[in-house]
C-alpha cells in the first residue's frame, strides 16, 4: 500500500476540492475546500493530501490546540477519505502515517481528534490507534486523546 501524506500547496490544492465523500458525511466532516480556506486565515492549520502513490484519495487537517488552551496538544480537525476509496484501508494507514508525523514535532505531548454524534463508526475506528473518550462538547462532538511521550 502506497500511501503518503504530502504539504498542500498551490500545485496540489485542486486536487482536494475534487475529492468526494457522500451527503451523510458531509454532516460531519468539512470539505476539503471550506478547511483549505480556513487555514489561509490561521498560519498554525497543517493541510496534508493523502495520496495513493500519485492519485489523490483524502484530506488532513491538524493544528496546536491553542483554541482550547492546551498549547501541547495537536488537534486532528479533519479527515476524509474518498468515496471511491472508502473501506480498503485508506484511512488507516493515513492515520498511521499522521499520527507518525506529529509524534515528531517538538513540545507535544498529546493528540485529540472528535466526531459529531451520529457518525458513531469513528470511536471505535479511532480506539484502535489508542485514542479515549474524555468528553462530549457543547456541538454534540465526542472528544478523544491520545497521549504519548
Amino acid at each position: 500500500m502506497n500511501i503518503n501524506l504530502r504539504e498542500i500547496t498551490k500545485d496540489n490544492w485542486v486536487d482536494m476540492i475534487d475529492l468526494d465523500i457522500t451527503k451523510e458525511q458531509e454532516n460531519y466532516v468539512a470539505l476539503p475546500s471550506e478547511a483549505i480556506a480556513a487555514s489561509k486565515f490561521y498560519d498554525h492549520y497543517i493541510n496534508r493530501g493523502v495520496y495513493l502513490g500519485d492519485k489523490p484519495i483524502g484530506f488532513i487537517q491538524y493544528y496546536p490546540n491553542h483554541r482550547d488552551g492546551k498549547p501541547n496538544e495537536i488537534f486532528i480537525d479533519q479527515l476524509l477519505i474518498d468515496i471511491s476509496f472508502q473501506g480498503q484501508g485508506y484511512g488507516s494507514e493515513a492515520v498511521k502515517l499522521v499520527l507518525a508525523e506529529i509524534k515528531k514535532l517538538e513540545g507535544f505531548d498529546s493528540i485529540s481528534i472528535c466526531y459529531v454524534e451520529g457518525h458513531d463508526i469513528m470511536k471505535p475506528f479511532f480506539e484502535r490507534f489508542g485514542f479515549k473518550v474524555v468528553d462530549q462538547d457543547e456541538f454534540d462532538e465526542t472528544i478523544m486523546e491520545l497521549h504519548y511521550t
